[in-house]
């Protein structure tokens, strides 16, 4: 099969024309050559990330009882992104902020005190120190919930700074900003920028931002939608009743059920939760406050966990932090998960990466006290050749990949098409799927179309983990 000619090439979001053939044709028709290439560029790095490839995160927190829960797993995947900010802020739920509470600053000595043995695992986890140094509060006043930028009372917070002089420096890489609250400091960061720099410094800045919305918690990203449409931005509404509150049946209220299928509630409930993660996992998994997981901010990272999916490319390809799309010409880099469902399900496309990520979870809770010979790791997958394609109809496409265990765990894997997530209509066909180098399909008559295939490796350890890889397929 004929494969794609690589460029050197940077993050760029899609062209207009793409975007008016992505909502021209209910949000699935698109061929994004750029982002393919970017996808392989990603692709290509190696399982042990070094420091410039590594996806670049600030988290910004309202300290709910939630995003305290998540930012326990938050900092156990920091050997996987570097941490540029950690920015509390406030939100329509939680008025007034928590930073008074100095509750990140209780996990920080927590994560500090398991740091050794995490480093057992992977050297990269970053000092506690490091991360208390990129602290910042941001604006909770509550009289700003819903103001505009240039008239909030409260203006040049630390938080807000961090933000603008984190997407003014000189590293390359996009910034991912998570809003796990309200995106008022993000919003008035953004309008600084605007308003108080040079243009050409404004352009690169917002060129940089990649915003991730748990939904809109006060009218900073609504803000940002309307009055700064070069930031890209992804508002994400359905991973609620999943990773949220009601994560199995009754969780929350009597009668209430979950979303979740009744497998995925299992990785959800108190017993998973304590065996998993509160008990005997050491400080930090100690100082897990609620008494199942419902932890609604927790997507928002999980793209940027290296599990191989690199999701963080391009939140439009879907994974393990759920999948969005182009919803609204009128703002260019607006995306969403509103009006999209995966196989008919509004919650699938959150849900159906759960067992997966709850295992790789309890892992890493395992290394905060076991040895690396007692402990599991995800197995480490590669594609053969690119994994990036131009195919013909008729073509047959050969699947194939290399996969190794650092526990040498027996594996097993799966050739899956992601159809949801890609614009071919025709359902795939893949021969002996579950063999990693004997697998293949046959191309549809779709013209212009683009198929998506996943490769799940799995090993047989405990708990078994789950690595990937993607190959993207334009039919020409």
């Amino acid at each position: 099969m004929n494969t794609t000619k690589l460029h050197d090439v940077s993050f760029q979001l899609a062209s207009e024309q793409e975007k008016r053939t992505h909502w021209k044709n209910g949000w699935r028709a698109r061929s994004y050559p750029h982002y393919a290439a970017i996808l392989l560029v990603a692709l290509l790095i190696p399982a042990t990330l070094r420091a410039a490839d590594k996806p670049r995160v600030i988290a910004t927190t309202d300290g709910e009882v939630d995003d305290r829960s998540s930012m326990i797993r938050f900092l156990l995947y920091t050997c996987d992104f570097d941490v540029a900010g950690i920015v509390e802020v406030n939100s329509k739920y939680q008025k007034k902020g928590h930073s008074a509470e100095h509750w990140i600053q209780e996990q920080l000595d927590a994560y500090a005190k398991v740091l050794p043995n995490l480093r057992k695992h992977n050297a990269a986890f970053p000092d506690a120190d490091s991360l208390r140094r990129v602290m910042r509060v941001g604006n909770e006043n509550v009289d700003d919930l819903y103001v505009a930028p240039p008239d909030m009372q409260t203006k040049d917070t630390a938080g807000e700074q961090l933000i603008i002089d984190t997407l003014l420096d000189n590293d390359p890489r996009p910034v991912h900003v998570l809003s796990w609250g309200g995106a008022n400091t993000t919003a008035s960061a953004l309008w600084k920028l605007k308003t108080q720099y040079p243009k050409v410094k404004f352009d690169y800045a917002v060129s940089r931002i990649r915003i991730y919305c748990i939904w809109y918690q006060d009218g900073g990203g609504e803000w940002i939608q309307k009055n700064i449409p070069e930031a890209y931005i992804n508002e994400a509404y359905q991973w609620d009743n999943v990773w949220d509150y009601e994560s199995y049946d009754n969780a929350r209220k009597e009668n209430k059920p979950s979303a979740n299928p009744p497998f995925v509630q299992e990785y959800m409930k108190p017993a998973w939760l304590d065996a998993n993660i509160k008990q005997d996992h050491g400080p930090l998994g100690a100082l897990t406050p609620q008494k199942y997981i419902s932890e609604g901010d927790t997507p928002s990272f999980l793209h940027l966990v290296d599990n191989g999916l690199q999701a963080h490319v391009d939140y439009t390809l879907g994974g393990w932090g759920g999948r969005s799309v182009y919803d609204d010409p009128k703002y260019p880099n607006h995306i969403s998960d509103k009006k999209i469902t995966d196989d008919g399900d509004r919650n699938k496309m959150f849900w159906r990466w759960v067992p997966a990520a709850q295992n790789d979870f309890a892992a890493r809770m395992d290394w905060c006290v076991k040895d690396f010979s007692e402990a599991n790791h995800p197995p480490i997958v590669k594609l053969r050749g690119e994994p990036t394609c131009d195919v013909k109809p008729g073509d047959t496409v050969t699947l194939a990949a290399d996969a190794s265990d650092p526990d040498s765990d027996q594996l097993s894997c799966r050739w899956w098409h992601y159809a949801d997530a890609d614009s071919a209509n025709e359902m795939l066909t893949i021969a002996n799927s579950d063999s990693l180098d004997d697998a293949s399909f046959v191309v549809p008559n779709e013209p212009g179309k683009q198929i998506q295939i996943i490769l799940e490796v799995t090993d047989n350890g405990t708990p078994t983990l789950v690595s990937y890889q993607r190959l993207i397929c334009n039919i020409k």
